[in-house]
């Protein structure tokens, strides 16, 4: 007997052929559909000949939303950085340095994601103002130790100069995930997460601060400090390859003469900064060494060490973590970057290179 699948009935065949033409039909119209939607809402504003949408940054992400940031004509002035800079409000810093800053700083960036986001502005803005670059552990980071990517996704296709290979990459899932956000944003069902100029404040809500807390974990973090390897005998801090300050003096040098280059060494607070005497110190210090050196041969530069022992990084107070400042302790930090800029002394940096 004849199964009804493979039944011989021309009835049953040519409804059976019908059925798959609707269901092959109906998967390219909807394929069709959600890529037309996908152009349409272009969720990370990089697409050529999408409609002029207002769109915001809407990747938690940064990676994927900041390239189009960085293309913005209206930002001649940037901070490039990872979470230790991204508290840097723009509109504090307009009043300050004058310009129109974006901040393009990204949790978790590793040297070589600065450095291409780098490139991107630089390429749509050939004289900027002012870039300020917040340094940190990644910018020193040993041959042995450096990364290129995190786990989270880098798409290198939007950091790149053909704008149309973006098209190839508009039917992925977080794509359609991202556009179906941004579609919610533009017609006011969703609220606008992340700010236009690239600031966003990432701290939890200041009510739930504790500074018992905090200074459980900076108590971590100084007895973490105390147990550091020392430095042995023989060892020559002049051999250590540090791979991305190759990158850092290329940023550098990828912006013209006439841009005021602020670069700021992040102020840990002293609890988690190396002690005198260990390996991790030495690097340190050879580290800073070679910066200062990168600041000296690039012209209008300047390098502030922000990592030391001073009334900023001792106040328990100005921070949430070893690592990061409030907002408050931002506001003095972009004060301060100021003063170094003029070239003013303080007992919370040291000028490098000078």
């Amino acid at each position: 007997m004849n199964s009804f699948i493979f039944s011989s009935d021309p009835v049953r065949q040519k409804e059976w052929a019908g059925f798959a033409r609707f269901l092959f039909g109906g998967g390219i119209g909807a394929g069709l559909f959600l890529y037309l939607f996908a152009f349409i809402v272009d969720p990370f504003d990089t697409l050529p000949l999408s409609p002029p949408l207002e769109r915001v940054p809407i990747a938690s992400n940064a990676r994927f939303s900041f390239p189009a940031l960085a293309r913005k004509e209206k930002f001649d002035s940037a901070v490039f950085g990872t979470s230790t800079a991204r508290l840097l409000r723009p509109q504090m810093l307009n009043e300050l340095f004058g310009g129109n800053f974006a901040n393009l700083s990204m949790n978790s960036a590793t040297a070589y994601e600065q450095f291409r986001l780098a490139q991107v502005y630089s390429r749509h803005h050939p004289d900027p103002k002012t870039v300020i670059l917040g340094v940190d552990l990644v910018w020193c980071k040993t041959k042995d130790e450096i990364e290129q990517y995190t786990p989270r996704p880098f798409p290198e296709w939007m950091y790149d100069e053909n704008p149309y290979n973006d098209f190839l990459h508009q039917f992925d899932l977080y794509t359609l995930e991202q556009a179906g956000r941004q579609a919610a944003t533009l017609l006011g069902f969703r609220r606008k997460k992340y700010g236009l100029d690239g600031y966003t404040n990432f701290l939890p809500d200041p009510a739930v601060y504790d500074l018992g807390k905090v200074r459980v974990s900076l108590a971590a973090a100084r007895s973490n400090g105390l147990r550091e390897v020392k430095t042995p005998a023989g060892f020559d801090p002049s051999k250590l390859d540090f791979p991305a300050l190759t990158m850092l003096g290329g940023m550098l040098s990828g912006f013209p003469g006439t841009t005021r280059k602020i670069v700021f060494i992040a102020p840990y607070h002293s609890a988690r900064q190396s002690v005198a005497g260990s390996r991790s110190g030495a690097e340190w210090a050879e580290c800073k060494k070679r910066i200062a050196e990168i600041g000296a041969a690039t012209p209008n530069t300047v390098i502030a060490d922000f990592m030391i022992e001073s009334p900023f990084t001792t106040t328990d107070t100005n921070y949430w973590d070893p690592v990061h400042y409030s907002v408050a302790a931002a506001d003095i930090l972009m004060r301060e970057l100021r003063k170094a800029d003029l070239g003013r002394p303080s007992a919370n940096y040291l000028l490098l290179g000078q």
